[in-house]
């Protein structure tokens, strides 16, 4: 059995049924290349499950996983993945690889930043497409992500933004909110457009030094949170008056 199990923003959230399942698999794996823990450490975890685990970076999981995989269909093996077990795509492929080589599986799902957005006072009903700000590089400079930010718009939508991760680069690099305005500001004079955005900056969800920052354009605020990670991104849509009220008593 191959169990994909979601292990929170930090090593409390994880569940019961997901504590009990490391306990029993004869092989467990972290992948560490999608996030990371807000709160917390994977010695931690280690310490919760008493398990031992291997780690694995983006080219083990989509390109090296495969005898791990097949392994599953006479053994119970984990794939740990940071928040929810399904968030990313290659978690995704991973089930269905499985799912063609006739391997049995079970999610067991985790708290992810999903769960966090209505603590911006915003209501979770009311946010379209999720969308990843990517790093631009010489050649490589996509904007896919805010015609996606300007579609929600259109129905007042609110979107939830998450930021780039590199963790397989030395020094390793995660975007945070000030880079990620700044990407979205640059796209917007290169366009010569007049959108004019409202943000909320989602700091180090979960953990001690959380903070949920509300503002237009380059926030002055955010020169106090570059080092709290990981950091995700709100680009507000229509706000109702409940929503605005709720901003502007939580985040003055």
């Amino acid at each position: 059995m191959l169990y994909l199990i979601g292990i929170g923003l930090k090593p409390e959230h994880l569940t019961l049924e997901a504590i009990e399942t490391v306990k029993k698999c004869g092989s467990v794996f972290v992948e560490t290349y999608t996030s990371q823990y807000a709160k917390g450490t994977l010695e931690e975890l280690l310490k919760i499950t008493g398990k031992s685990f291997k780690t694995l970076g983006r080219k083990e999981v989509e390109e090296q996983f495969d005898s791990a995989l097949l392994s599953a269909k006479s053994n119970d093996i984990a794939l740990l993945i940071f928040g929810n077990a399904l968030t990313a795509t290659t978690h995704l492929q991973i089930l269905l690889d499985a799912k063609e080589k006739e391997i049995r599986t079970k999610i067991i799902p985790g708290i992810s930043i999903t769960n966090m957005i209505a603590e911006s006072g915003l209501d979770e009903y009311k946010f379209g497409r999720t969308i990843t700000i990517c790093y631009h590089s010489e050649g490589y400079e996509p904007e896919t992500f805010f015609d996606q930010i300007l579609e929600n718009q259109k129905i007042g939508l609110h979107t939830l933004c998450l930021l780039d991760i590199k963790k397989d680069e030395k020094p390793q690099r995660l975007m945070n909110c000030k880079e990620a305005i700044e990407l979205l500001e640059k796209i917007n004079k290169k366009r010569k457009k007049k959108n004019e955005f409202e943000y909320i900056a989602l700091v180090g969800m979960s953990g001690d030094m959380q903070k949920i920052i509300y503002g237009k354009e380059n926030i002055k605020q955010f020169k106090e949170i570059y080092e709290i990670y990981p950091q995700s991104l709100i680009v507000l849509g229509k706000a109702n008056e409940k929503e605005k009220e709720a901003i502007s008593l939580l985040h003055k």
